[in-house]
């Protein structure tokens, strides 16, 4: 009599030899092939965007590069300075270093050399006025201020020969008596300086200043006196007492320091002026001005 659970009418006691084989019958569960613990593996990448990806990496490298060199090269260029040769005006510009000057110049003149005019005069028939050189001499006029300059200073030049020096149009810093600004033309012999200005049209003489610091003294010109007689180098006490009769103050000058003042006792109108070493009596007389361009009456 065949098991009853045998569906397949085999002997008592027979036993099934595939009872412990797995189902494969389809009613059981596959068993996992991998263990699920092990995350899955990344899948190989394309060579394809692996490349492109490079490529873009290498382009976005070289724009930075680029960029850094240019930045070098616009930042020597900003910390340049440029100028331009214009008197007055800077302007700078915002957020640069950059700084541009323009200055509006004044146009100076051609220097033209004067020429000897006449025959010399003798330096003891010159003299030192407040308003000109007075000429001693019949039928001579006087060297005023105001005259042209090239017979002024042809006079001179035949007097005292060819110039010390001449600094040719200039524009003026107040060192000699114009104003600020204008134009002057200092002609020096010897310790004589010769004051030139221009309108724009006409050269004149305008002016002198007799100064022993000036230099040159072997020249003629070194003996000028003012009508009274006093000459650079005399003394104040000289000085005092050649001009008794008028007003001499003393002050001090920013620029020449001790300076005395020749004024009319009764106008108080400056006459003369000039640099002096002190004002004890054995105090020199360093240089004898007429008075300055500027500002004069």
């Amino acid at each position: 009599m065949s098991d009853p659970n045998d569906p397949y009418g085999n002997p008592p006691g027979w036993t099934d030899p595939y009872a412990d084989l797995t189902d494969i019958s389809g009613n059981a569960p596959i068993p996992p092939l991998e263990d699920p613990n092990i995350p899955p593996a990344t899948p190989p990448g394309s060579p394809l965007l692996t490349g492109l990806v490079v490529g873009l990496l290498l382009v976005a490298l070289s724009v930075a590069v680029f960029q850094l060199l240019k930045d070098d090269d616009t930042t020597a260029a900003t910390e340049s300075t440029t100028t331009t040769t214009l008197e007055g005006t800077e302007t700078t510009v915002p957020g640069t270093e950059s700084t541009t000057s323009t200055t509006i110049g004044t146009t100076t003149p051609p220097s033209e050399p004067y020429p000897p005019v006449g025959t010399p005069i003798e330096v003891d028939r010159m003299k030192l006025k407040s308003d000109m050189v007075g000429i001693q001499i019949n039928d001579v006029p006087d060297l005023k201020f105001g005259d042209p300059a090239d017979i002024t200073i042809g006079r001179l030049t035949s007097s005292f020969g060819e110039p010390d020096q001449d600094t040719e149009w200039q524009v003026s810093t107040g060192q000699w008596g114009v104003c600020t600004g204008e134009l002057e033309r200092i002609i020096r012999f010897g310790p004589f300086a010769a004051v030139v200005t221009t309108d724009g049209t006409s050269e004149v003489f305008n002016g002198y200043r007799q100064d022993l610091s000036f230099g040159d003294l072997d020249s003629d010109a070194t003996q000028l006196a003012t009508l009274s007689g006093l000459k650079a180098g005399d003394t104040v006490e000289r000085l005092q007492q050649i001009y008794a009769s008028e007003d001499v103050q003393f002050s001090t000058d920013p620029a020449l320091g001790d300076i005395f003042e020749l004024r009319g006792s009764d106008t108080s109108q400056l006459l003369l002026w000039g640099p002096v070493r002190g004002t004890d009596p054995d105090s020199l007389v360093v240089g004898i001005y007429s008075p300055d361009v500027c500002g004069r009456a």
